[in-house]
């Protein structure tokens, strides 16, 4: 007897839509300093101690001392503020699609399998739920404004990896305690088809095929979205590689260290 993809199709499949930012060789990003940013305010812990800051104005401040910029330095400071202003967003709106993504299929997957009402359905919500509250608390002020602070994630990657380990362990934990559920569903159809599990494992196979075309293309969607974040942090990768060189006083600002292929240097 086996229970075909019905269950690794579950887990793969949030798994994979949890965002913590796109895992492909192109955009394997990392923070080197700390990265804080609210209310149109950007400020960098550079390599030396030293903090630099550009406001909303695009206005560029070392220490606290504004720093008088020519048509060329101050292109690539309003780029580099410009493309961080944009990722950030970006970046918390692949989080929360990817969150509801993952919650609509590991819903419908173990709703099918062990019917509407099971409790492991509920505890998949009320799991959600939590990881959508901390989300939002961990990234927005009280007034909804976007408040990020770098210093606060427990690893050096773009935006935290620790939410995708986090929800991993989570799911991986639920389906852990709900094993029992599990079997006794599978028990179930095997005692109403007189032992014989083949309807049950086709209709399974049929619904995870479904859930599966609807993950990818949810998915693709979603990837589309990485990539075009990671396009906007390629520019502000560069813009901040010619601010380093062109503006006295940032040899030691390097907050974005991409690696991959076709990066502009």
């Amino acid at each position: 007897m086996k229970l075909n993809p019905i269950l690794p199709l579950a887990l793969a499949s949030a798994m994979t839509l949890i965002p913590a930012f796109a895992h492909d060789n192109e955009c394997n990003v990392q923070l080197h300093g700390a990265l804080q940013y609210h209310q149109g305010l950007l400020t960098v812990d550079m390599e030396n101690g030293a903090v630099m800051a550009i406001n909303s104005d695009h206005e560029l401040s070392i220490d606290g001392d504004t720093i008088s910029l020519s048509g060329a330095q101050q292109q690539w400071v309003d780029e580099y503020y410009d493309n961080i202003d944009k990722a950030i967003p970006m970046t918390l709106e692949i989080a929360t699609e990817g969150l509801a993504v993952a919650n609509v299929a590991v819903s419908e997957v173990f709703g099918e399998l062990l019917g509407a009402d099971n409790s492991l359905t509920g505890d998949f919500d009320q799991m959600f739920t939590t990881l959508e509250e901390k989300l939002d608390s961990s990234f927005y002020d009280e007034a909804g404004n976007i408040h990020i602070d770098s210093t606060q994630f427990e690893g050096d990657d773009w935006f935290d990896e620790s939410w995708e380990a986090e929800f991993e362990q989570q799911v991986e934990s639920l389906v852990s305690q709900s094993m029992g559920q599990i079997l006794i569903a599978v028990g179930t159809q095997m005692l109403w088809n007189d032992g014989d599990m083949g309807d049950f494992e086709e209709r399974m196979e049929r619904f995870g095929e479904t859930i599966e075309t609807r993950i990818e293309s949810e998915a693709e969607a979603l990837e589309e979205k990485a990539h075009k974040l990671c396009d906007v942090l390629k520019e502000a990768n560069y813009a901040e590689h010619k601010m380093q060189t062109t503006i006295p006083g940032l040899d030691e600002l390097n907050l974005l260290d991409m690696r991959g292929d076709n990066m502009k240097m």
